[in-house]
């Protein structure tokens, strides 16, 4: 881990990258309930949705609501270019001090990211993560076998970072913890890439309740477990 000092916070708007494929269903709830966060808590923002050309019409769904929130915007790629690059896409669209990621069927909660800003608001961390395995997580309503490789991931990053939840989806950070830094990720993992190649001194875990998608289809698949080994591979010989 690098340890790197950074002036106070000076921008505290908070742009929260969402990346999607066929979540239209989510988006119409996902999308109110998020700036209702945000009106609730004070918080200044803007909610970023990368889509990879749903052809289930996710992108029109976001675009009839940008008029009601202006600080909405939609990206939409040619295809499915993968989670991390999405990630990355928006990431280059955010106008914030503080980056954001997360997941469009609530398997994050919503209530959770006032929570999750507040310690870099502060000046306590430069990046900070919805774990599942701090005290106080836990996940709902996933089988036995999704238990098992989530672990698995999270043993297989060990050696690269003292994070309990390294693969978690749901993270926020200061946007210096990038500036300037060359990221390459491989598969959907892109928080264990930042963690091994990010500028950043203090890392915080806030404990969240992960519950198993509402709607729409997983996209996890084999492909993308053996991209993530692939991925964790390359960082181990950086």
């Amino acid at each position: 881990m690098h340890r790197t000092s950074f002036p106070p916070l000076e921008n505290s708007r908070v742009s929260v990258v969402v990346p999607t494929y066929n979540e239209r269903e989510n988006l119409s709830k996902l999308i109110p309930a998020f700036f209702k966060v945000f009106s609730r808590n004070d918080l200044r923002g803007e909610l970023i949705i990368v889509d990879d050309n749903s052809p289930d019409g996710s992108a029109e769904v976001v675009r009839s609501l940008q008029s009601p929130y202006p600080d909405l915007k939609i990206i939409v790629r040619s295809g499915k270019l993968g989670l991390s690059s999405a990630v990355l896409a928006g990431f280059s669209q955010a106008s914030g001090g503080i980056f954001g990621v997360m997941d469009a069927d609530f398997s994050h909660p919503l209530d959770a990211i006032p929570a999750l800003v507040a310690p870099i608001l502060r000046g306590e961390a430069d990046v900070s993560v919805g774990s599942r395995y701090v005290r106080g997580g836990c996940i709902q309503n996933w089988p036995l076998r999704r238990r098992l490789t989530s672990r698995g991931a999270v043993l297989l990053a060990r050696p690269l970072t003292s994070v309990r939840d390294p693969v978690s989806g749901f993270f926020f950070f200061r946007r210096e913890v990038i500036d300037g830094v060359v990221l390459n990720p491989v598969g959907f993992k892109i928080l264990l890439e930042i963690l091994v190649r990010g500028r950043y001194s203090r890392v915080k875990e806030v404990p969240i309740t992960f519950i198993d998608r509402e709607g729409g289809k997983s996209k996890l698949n084999l492909g993308e477990h053996l991209s993530y080994v692939r991925h964790c591979l390359r960082l181990y010989l950086k």
